[in-house]
């Protein structure tokens, strides 16, 4: 093997490497946003299932009701992110008597 072959297959190794090196952060940056995105929607549902059934939503939890049809409201539950972002979740529910 020649001088020039083996700078060549060194040089290979460490552009792969970096490459894996870099796939393998960006799959930990996409495991931290999902995470946090499963956590803002259990959340939500959490706090939906609570105004539905006549409870307060916590003090950082926006609800907004609003008829629809005949006995059914929409309701919008919207929890706070993360870096300022909010997670909206919209549902068609029962009209409380």
């Amino acid at each position: 093997m020649t001088l020039l072959e083996s700078i060549l297959a060194s040089l290979l190794i460490a552009v792969t490497a970096v490459v894996c090196l870099d796939a393998t952060r960006g799959a930990a940056a996409l495991q931290r946003t999902s995470a946090a995105w499963t956590e803002a929607v259990a959340r939500a549902e959490a706090e939906l299932a609570t105004v539905s059934s006549g409870g307060v939503a916590s003090s950082a939890t926006r609800v907004a009701r609003r008829p629809w049809r005949d006995g059914l409201d929409i309701l919008e539950v919207e929890v706070p992110m993360a870096g300022d972002a909010r997670f909206r979740l919209t549902r068609v529910v029962e009209r409380a008597p």
